[in-house]
Parts: C-alpha cells; sequence; structure tokens
C-alpha cells in the first residue's frame, strides 16, 4: 500500500500475512494494529495508534509534528496469492523494504528511497528508469 502526505512525502507499507495470536479479548490478528506497527518502525513517524482495534483507522504524526487520520479500505474477502500481486513495482517495493529493514548504511538508506519513489511513481516514470529500478532490486534480492 502506498500512500503520500500532504507534502507529498510517499510511503509504501508492504503487508504479509499475520502470526496468530491467543488474546481471549481480540481472538484474531487485528490488522489495524499491524499496519500501525510497521508505519511506527519508519523513522519518519513518532505516533502510529490504531484508534480502536474494530475500527480501520489509525492516528499518525510525523516528525515535524504534521497529525493524519488514515481510513483504511480494507478488503477480507477473495484474497490474492502473492504471484497474482507482484508488479514490478510491487517487486522494487518489496526490495527497498527489505533494505530498509536490515539496518542499512546512509547510502543503502538513500537507495531504498529512491527505489519506493519509483515504485510509488511508477506509471509516470520513463522505460529507462524503470528498467534501472528493476536491475537495482534484482542486485539487491541476491546479496
Amino acid at each position: 500500500m502506498w500512500f503520500t502526505t500532504e507534502a507529498g512525502i510517499n510511503y509504501t507499507l508492504t503487508f504479509t500475512d499475520p502470526e496468530p495470536t491467543d488474546d481471549d479479548l481480540l481472538p484474531e490478528p487485528v490488522l489495524t494494529e499491524a499496519i500501525a506497527a510497521a508505519i511506527l518502525n519508519h523513522p519518519g513517524f513518532v505516533i502510529a495508534d490504531a484508534d480502536s482495534p474494530r475500527e480501520d483507522t489509525i492516528t499518525i504524526q510525523t516528525r515535524n509534528q504534521v497529525r493524519h487520520l488514515l481510513v483504511l479500505g480494507i478488503h477480507r474477502g477473495h484474497a490474492l496469492a502473492p504471484e497474482d500481486l507482484s508488479t514490478p513495482a510491487v517487486d522494487i517495493a518489496l526490495a527497498a523494504d527489505k533494505l530498509l529493514a536490515s539496518d542499512p548504511s546512509d547510502s543503502e538508506r538513500a537507495t531504498a528511497e529512491l527505489l519506493n519513489y519509483v515504485a510509488a511513481t511508477w506509471d509516470k516514470q520513463d522505460l529507462p528508469l524503470r528498467e534501472h529500478a528493476q536491475a537495482v532490486a534484482r542486485t539487491l534480492r541476491t546479496r
């Protein structure tokens, strides 16, 4: 999932299946809490709270003190297999996210952020830039 702040900063979230829980209050993993945790792991955010376990809203705040309310449109039926969701832009965003999760150096972080930008604006990019981004993502996956 991609979202853009009012300042034009793009962010990408990649979702995987949550692990089961034995919590009596919430007998199944709560997607909004998982998304909030993923957002909070990004260095650009200082607050990410699921407003209620049963609502599809998250309040976030950036390091610049800008607050947003994310309203999630979550469709829980007819899930697609990961291979059905794969597109070059998704593959590039996934490679960038894996790099960001690996305690990257400054240059690696810059590369990942550039890849996320290209993935988020995929339809606006020309073919040579798309091909270069795919090549960089392939290189990151084989490291």
